[in-house]
């Protein structure tokens, strides 16, 4: 063993020492490192422990009711490991030990508890007799196109028409310039395998590029007549000219070939 481990390992049966729960093979341990290499307790430490310990003791004592003291120790007993075999050759007593056995230690985690409570209490107060409890669910895309409505004084609104092989299908897209919001409303359009395909939406807005604006993937699930799907443009759109329908690969794509055209609806 180096020096510098030797020294490690003395530091540590010294701050063991000092807290009082060094077993009797590390005290022996102790006393011969110091003796073999001349290692001089740390009075720093010593006196550290000893002023928090007297403060303790020092503190006027105030009784604790009997039933309240018997939870908090009760309860901390089960944390304290126990002895295996027959009794100890020496019974320690931690610094730790000795002060939550005091009368302030056993006042102060009950006001621990007490605290921890009132927290869990204001984190989540009680829901009144007959209140129905606020819950978190987002709104369903049906809705949020319903408030659109009412909080947006700049809507267009115009109708999807179906290319040669979506013919059957119908649909209406809103969209508002100042909210950058829009939702589509479609029917009889056929369901697709997210595996192998997805419709994607391109809304075209010649002022900002030539290139038409991403404006999300989404999926109609077989036995679903009707859908209202929310757009979502990472970019920002001004005056779009027309919104198109396509079938890509899953996932979408940046820029669309345009191989396969659902729909489209022009607003203007």
């Amino acid at each position: 063993m180096s020096q510098r481990d030797i020294q490690d390992r003395f530091e540590e049966l010294e701050a063991g020492r000092i807290l009082g729960d060094l077993s009797p093979e590390e005290s022996r341990e102790w006393d011969e490192l110091s003796k073999a290499h001349g290692f001089a307790p740390d009075l720093s430490l010593e006196l550290a422990a000893a002023a928090i310990e007297a403060e303790f003791a020092q503190a006027k004592t105030e009784a604790i009711p009997a039933g309240i003291a018997d939870t908090v120790r009760n309860s901390m007993g089960k944390f304290t490991a126990q002895q295996p075999g027959g009794a100890p050759a020496a019974i320690h007593f931690p610094l730790w030990k000795r002060l939550y056995q005091s009368p302030q230690a056993a006042w102060g985690m009950a006001a621990l508890f007490a605290m921890f409570l009132v927290a869990n209490f204001i984190a989540k107060p009680p829901v009144p007799a007959g209140a129905t409890p606020i819950t978190n669910n987002p709104i369903s895309p049906e809705k949020s196109r319903e408030l659109l409505f009412t909080k947006a004084g700049d809507l267009i609104e115009s109708e999807f028409g179906g290319t040669e092989n979506y013919a059957g299908m119908s649909g209406k897209v809103v969209w508002s310039d100042s909210l950058q919001e829009g939702y589509m409303t479609l029917a009889s359009l056929p369901p697709n395998d997210p595996s192998r395909n997805q419709y994607q939406l391109w809304i075209v807005d010649p002022a900002r590029d030539e290139k038409p604006v991403d404006g999300g993937v989404f999926d109609i699930p077989a036995g679903k007549s009707a859908a209202v799907i929310p757009i979502r443009n990472p970019l920002p759109v001004n005056k779009p000219q027309a919104f198109v329908i396509t079938l890509e690969q899953p996932g979408g794509v940046v820029v669309s070939k345009q191989e396969i055209v659902v729909a489209l609806a022009k607003s203007f």
